[in-house]
């Protein structure tokens, strides 16, 4: 069943003037045809005994039911271990508005099925199904949407009651309505600043300010001036600072091409009723165009629809993504959640909200355009329930779909290719932190919660989560399933994209670099040297590798570089020509790997293109850091669904991925 879309959290609500005490409509009590497992057997086929109808879904005969489909529902949230007015909705069986109708009217109170306003404190107690009323119309004063166990309570509840019921019962997804309305300004603020409330200094709003700005800038600028300075000293000096940096950057890429990227991930699956509930996130913004495609992806997902917490997280104004996620809704239970009014409009922001309504023990995001592998979720799970619980994140690869297009995607591809299919992969196996992807990651809720979720003002808000994560003692494993993504296929896009990108990776080396004593203690030297590794050659490079380029041309036609004269100028050329040999290996060695790995081998022309992506990677970090000044918090958002994917996804087992062991049969 796919559950009705939460609309506002500040849109008005009527009164309980108008409670709906219809009776219920027995005849169209089914929202769907019967599945072919639910077909009555032969008169010749043998019957078990049959067991009792669980309470949470027997009161449903009455109202029209058929007694195979309550059977069936019952048998598959035995094999799920789920509650069977979970298995009924989720499995579409019943519709979900059917079911609290039918509900309320078999406990004889009011069925409300319109907006209506709950106090503000129903926060607290909105997971257990009840909240305050704020206008106590007709004497009614809580609303009900009960789950599971708590249906039992309500009716038992019901029965001792004497004289008038002070309650009414409504939708699971009014409810829901209803509470994230009533205190809207709270949940803004809750979701901008929820990783300030756990450690203020590891967040990039209150890090960000000028004084630490101008002091990079101004280091970064000096150094600049340095290189070139006409003092022979004080340039050579500049310039051995940066070798030794670069040096560092090269020594890292070349070892995680080096480790086994591979972990042991072929893990026994696990049993339907064992799996944990899984939030799958998707904060989307002006995504109207993927909406079909971002459905079928979800719907394609083996794992058990009752088991399954979708949020789509929209901005306010954006009713076209809403319209189209209405229009083309998946078959697995989710919401639409509409975010308030609040700042910054970010990504990360709306990931935070969402995390206050989730129900899962374990969470993934994904981005509007992603085709995730059909089995990730139970991949992910099975590898979290034999992980040590200090892994409190599982990376899945990113893989480009869209690569032939032509050279930028290519070479996007390849990238992609060479960061998550090697480097990353290598880091983990070396047990170093990470800069995770901003998709297709699996946590841990616990360790989320623990370190409050996403920095709402950091625009890199994965490659911060990482380094968080990390810090706060928990690790990072990569893991092998495959996501598929669209590359932007025009310049400008491409330029804009890493823009960002590279915007929030100097956000992210200001705030964890800025107590450089703080982030020893807390990593340990070995992965501290890492991480600063991982900034030289994430953003210094796209900045400095053009001037150092330059600075290297004029030693070797005017300089000493191929004939020193003294002993600093020998130890300087050699420390430069190592850099320049070591700087190509460790820049074309992933590629190549990575090319071979994806096989994307037949695009090895775009490499010839290379100078030009590198020169794009530059204009993009003086742009970042132009904007890091001008507007820091600034989400320069990447559009999808505009270039013609040739097959959309893959087969859901063609990703080359192998089969689960022990893999329970499916019904």
């Amino acid at each position: 069943m796919s559950m009705a879309s939460v609309d506002s959290f500040s849109s008005a609500s009527p009164s309980l003037k108008r409670e709906d005490t219809r009776p219920v409509d027995r005849r169209r009590a089914l929202s769907t045809e019967l599945p072919a497992s639910v077909q009555r057997r032969p008169a010749s086929a043998k019957v078990p005994a049959p067991r009792a109808l669980p309470v949470e879904i027997s009161f449903l005969i009455a109202y029209g039911v058929p007694e195979e489909v309550l059977r069936y529902a019952a048998e598959t949230a035995r094999r799920q271990g789920v509650s069977a007015d979970a298995a009924l909705l989720a499995e579409g069986l019943v519709r979900e508005d059917v079911y609290y109708r039918s509900l309320a009217d078999h406990l004889k109170v009011a069925f409300i099925d319109e907006p209506v306003e709950v106090a503000p404190a129903s926060v607290v107690t909105a997971r257990l199904g009840y909240a305050r009323l704020r206008d106590a119309a007709c004497g009614v004063q809580w609303l009900f949407a009960p789950v599971g166990a708590e249906i039992f309570r309500l009716m038992s509840a019901a029965r001792n009651a004497g004289g008038r019921p002070l309650f009414a019962v409504t939708t699971r997804t009014r409810f829901i309505e209803a509470v994230r309305r009533a205190a809207p300004k709270d949940v803004a603020h809750v979701a901008a600043h929820s990783a300030e409330f756990v450690d203020r200094a590891l967040c990039v709003r209150g890090s960000l300010r000028r004084a630490p700005l101008a002091l990079a800038t101004g280091a970064l600028a000096a150094l600049i001036a340095s290189l070139f300075a006409p003092v022979k000293a004080v340039a050579l000096a500049a310039a051995l600072l940066l070798a030794v940096a670069f040096l560092s950057s090269v020594f890292l890429r070349l070892a995680a091409c080096a480790a086994r990227g591979d972990i042991h991930d072929r893990v026994s699956s696990i049993r339907d009723a064992q799996l944990p509930v899984y939030t799958v996130v998707i904060a989307l913004y002006k995504e109207a165009s993927v909406a079909r495609q971002l459905a079928r992806a979800i719907d394609r997902f083996d794992y058990p629809r009752a088991k399954l917490d979708v949020k789509f997280v929209i901005e306010q104004d954006d009713e076209a993504t809403a319209a189209a996620l209405r229009s083309h809704a998946p078959r697995a239970p989710h919401e639409i959640v509409v975010c308030p009014e609040g700042e910054p409009r970010t990504k990360p922001r709306a990931l935070n909200i969402a995390m206050s309504l989730a129900r899962g023990s374990l969470v993934c995001v994904f981005d509007a355009e992603d085709l995730p592998d059909a089995r990730q979720l139970r991949r992910a799970a099975a590898l979290f329930a034999h992980l040590p619980s200090d892994v409190a994140c599982l990376q899945a690869s990113l893989v480009i779909d869209n690569g032939a297009l032509n050279w930028m995607t290519s070479l996007f591809a390849m990238e992609y290719a060479a960061l998550f299919d090697v480097f990353n992969k290598g880091l983990a196996a070396l047990g170093l932190p990470l800069f995770l992807g901003g998709t297709s990651n699996h946590f841990r809720m616990e360790a989320l919660r623990e370190i409050g979720y996403w920095d709402a003002f950091n625009v890199t808000e994965d490659a911060d989560l990482g380094l968080r994560l990390a810090r706060a003692g928990y690790g990072v494993r990569t893991f092998s399933s495959d996501t598929y993504e669209e590359a932007p296929a025009v310049f400008r896009a491409l330029v804009k994209q890493r823009t960002r990108w590279f915007k929030g990776w100097m956000q992210t080396a200001i705030v964890h670099c800025r107590h450089p004593l703080r982030l020893l203690a807390d990593l340990g030297p070995r992965r501290a040297g890492a991480v600063c590794a991982m900034f030289v050659g994430g953003f210094l490079g796209p900045l400095l590798g053009p001037l150092l380029a330059a600075r290297l041309v004029y030693d070797a036609a005017f300089g000493a570089l191929f004939e020193p004269q003294t002993g600093f100028e020998i130890i300087c050329s050699t420390l430069w020509c190592f850099l320049a040999i070591s700087g190509a290996v460790a820049l074309l060695w992933p590629l190549i790997l990575g090319m071979y790995r994806r096989k994307l081998t037949a695009q090895w022309r775009a490499l010839l293109c290379l100078p030009l992506w590198l020169a794009m990677l530059s204009i993009a970090a003086w742009r970042a850091l132009f904007e890091l000044w001008s507007r820091p918090f600034h989400w320069e958002k990447t559009e999808h669904g505009l270039t013609m994917r040739g097959a959309l996804h893959p087969a859901p087992f063609a990703s080359g991925e192998e089969p689960l062991l022990e893999q329970e049969p499916r019904a």
